[in-house]
């Protein structure tokens, strides 16, 4: 009843209201009208415990950890799966898609959660009901009764190249030259770089090899601007640490600046790039820019997005398109010179 109640009421302003506005009142009467009928249902708790919830949830963990799945994904997937269950306050098999709206319009509306955020989120929960549908845990999967949630676009732009030459005019190290142009002309994820070590660059063929999401091995590859560099550093490393060359192989490809000259974190790669943005007039300097940065690249200089595929790791060329922004200057140019012919 209440479901068909906030129906008549969206498609009655429809066609005065806009999407956001849409947006906000859907949240709003899902929030006044939660619990109105089913108050006395959302009163106790229901427990839990390693016969019930909490096994369920052991047994998606793990399915997704047999799947290669990396241990900070885990953690996403139990974090919301637990933070929905302590709000809700049901046994999974009683939950209702009603109590999942009313969940996330409190998240969006009081909390202020962005929307992409909570498309995330809403993955999260649709991946494990899927697991308890198909293994027949739970009677049916209610995140499928949410719907998509509209969100909006917003264009990530690469580094521009007067912002490129910003950031390595600021670079007080041989260490933070090296990390830029390393991610510059390699695309690698943050945590990619951290994981390696010395001597898995070839410095002879200008490559190496990286253990990326899912436990896939590929091949990525150096330029010339960020092997002198790094081959810079990493003689002044030697000096710095005392090592000779056979020693300093077995050791992280980048650490930290002070002894003892431990294996770079990707929160220590972060704070070391958002302090060099902060030294220029440079916004949004991350890890994941270089990257995108580095698939805009390759797309401008002619590579086949089915090679910048491989390159950075993806399964599906959707994922690889999601990075690249094409100047609206190259469609032009692309057009008149096709037109011309």
């Amino acid at each position: 009843m209440i479901e068909k109640i906030i129906q008549a009421v969206k498609e009655a302003m429809m066609p005065d209201l806009t999407d956001t506005q849409m947006e906000k009142l859907e949240n709003v009467l899902y929030i006044q009208f939660h619990g109105r009928k089913v108050v006395e249902e959302c009163s106790e708790l229901a427990p839990t415990g390693t016969d019930g919830d909490v096994a369920k949830i052991n047994m998606f963990l793990g399915s997704k950890k047999t799947t290669g799945r990396a241990d900070s994904t885990l953690r996403q997937y139990s974090r919301e799966i637990y933070n929905m269950l302590d709000f809700v306050g049901k046994r999974l098999e009683d939950i209702t898609a009603m109590d999942l709206r009313y969940y996330y319009a409190v998240m969006r509306e009081k909390r202020g959660i962005k929307m992409s955020t909570m498309q995330t989120r809403i993955h999260y929960l649709s991946s494990f009901w899927d697991f308890l549908t198909l293994e027949k845990l739970v009677p049916n999967n209610p995140v499928r009764q949410i719907g998509n949630l509209k969100v909006s676009i917003t264009i990530k732009k690469p580094f521009a190249q007067e912002e490129l030459e910003a950031l390595r005019l600021h670079c007080d190290r041989s260490r933070d030259r090296a990390m830029i142009e390393f991610l510059l002309a390699t695309g690698l994820r943050v945590s990619e770089v951290c994981q390696l070590n010395v001597e898995d660059i070839d410095f002879y063929k200008m490559e190496f090899y990286v253990r990326g999401k899912g436990n896939k091995e590929r091949i990525c590859l150096l330029d010339d601007v960020a092997k002198f560099h790094l081959k810079r550093y990493l003689r002044e490393r030697m000096r710095k640490e005392r090592v000779g060359e056979d020693l300093l192989q077995m050791r992280p490809l980048f650490v930290t600046a002070k002894a003892p000259f431990s294996r770079m974190t990707i929160a220590g790669v972060q704070y070391l790039l958002k302090a060099i943005g902060e030294k220029t007039s440079v916004e949004n300097v991350h890890p994941h820019r270089f990257r995108r940065t580095f698939a805009c690249d390759m797309i401008s200089r002619g590579m086949p997005v089915e090679q910048l595929m491989v390159l950075m790791g993806h399964n599906k060329i959707e994922t690889t398109m999601i990075y690249v922004t094409v100047k609206t200057s190259s469609v032009c140019d692309t057009y008149r010179r096709l037109r011309a012919g």
